[in-house]
């Protein structure tokens, strides 16, 4: 506590109702910060929320897994304790023990990646960057095999698309995509994305369409990668629409949240409305506001 006394033990209580656990403390605390310490287990389950497990098939037909995370909205709070609302924003230091070989991903870049011992097995320690202020929705990681490929932005953002094996090159167009997107929006809104990357994954098992995690965007696999030898012009213009949209919530969302879910309509609103003024200007040949009003002026009159 801040003035230097220290509770241990805490009495605690919990309603499984509303994922809520209460504390007491053992005297009574004037005003002042308090810091909280945790010490906890979770578990990686197969619902699609939360910290959760997704299985594919390789190129052997042999099941194979990674780990994704899905927070939005209130699922943070199955994979760690933490107030899990969006009006209280925090920073987040994300550290991750993983087997030697695989990949792991989170919200910041790796800054370093060592090699331990964790009971009893060879690991890699990796731990990644403390995050700016947001959300806890926003806060994602993912481990796996996976392969990559990567550009920049003309701003200088390092952008990658990660696949499972064997899919990354059907991620060029995305790439091309999101690079133009995020030089785009820098202009457009004259606030430049904070963070220095922007990784957009295709995973195998997922319950959205894809999800705006601050610098690791997840998409469903149709939602983002694009077989140019198959592809229609149909599939690459909603390829499009969708990261577009994801991308524009850096701003309305990541940047600037809504206080509660009840305001969820603008942040998603203002996305919607984004994704096809950027496809508009910059991928006329899918001449997009034609299919706007199809696909979304005539829903809205429904």
């Amino acid at each position: 506590m801040e003035d230097g006394s220290v509770m241990k033990d805490l009495r605690h209580s919990y309603d499984p109702k509303f994922n809520i656990v209460t504390f007491e403390l053992g005297a009574q605390a004037g005003p002042q910060t308090i810091t909280l310490s945790l010490d906890y287990t979770g578990e990686i389950n197969d619902k699609m929320r939360g910290f959760y497990r997704s299985s594919y098939k390789d190129d052997q037909n042999q099941e194979k897994f990674l780990a994704s995370t899905q927070f939005e909205s209130t699922y943070a709070r199955y994979a760690f304790p933490c107030f899990d609302e969006p009006i209280y924003k925090a920073t987040f230091d994300i550290s991750m023990v993983i087997d030697p070989g695989m990949t792991a991903l989170s919200n910041m870049p790796v800054v370093s990646a060592t090699p331990c011992d964790f009971h009893g097995a060879k690991k890699v320690w990796v731990k990644f960057d403390r995050t700016p202020q947001m959300s806890s929705y926003l806060v994602a990681f993912v481990v796996g095999d996976l392969d990559y490929i990567q550009t920049s932005s003309r701003s200088g953002t390092t952008i990658r698309v990660y696949t499972i094996p064997g899919k990354r090159c059907q991620g060029t167009f995305a790439l091309d995509l999101a690079a133009k997107a995020i030089d785009w929006y820098n202009d457009w809104f004259g606030i430049d994305y904070p963070l220095p990357k922007c990784d957009l994954i295709a995973i195998p098992d997922f319950s959205m369409g894809a999800m705006e995690n601050w610098g690791l965007v997840t998409y469903r696999e149709v939602a983002l990668l694009i077989d140019p030898t198959k592809s229609s012009t149909r599939q690459r213009s909603r390829v499009a629409l969708v990261v577009a949209h994801e991308l524009a919530h850096f701003w309305f969302g990541n940047l600037v949240t809504m206080k509660w879910w009840t305001d969820l309509w603008l942040k998603e609103g203002f996305a919607s409305f984004m994704e096809y003024l950027f496809v508009g200007y910059n991928c006329p040949e899918f001449k997009i506001w034609e299919h706007f009003v199809n696909d979304e002026l005539a829903q809205g009159f429904n």
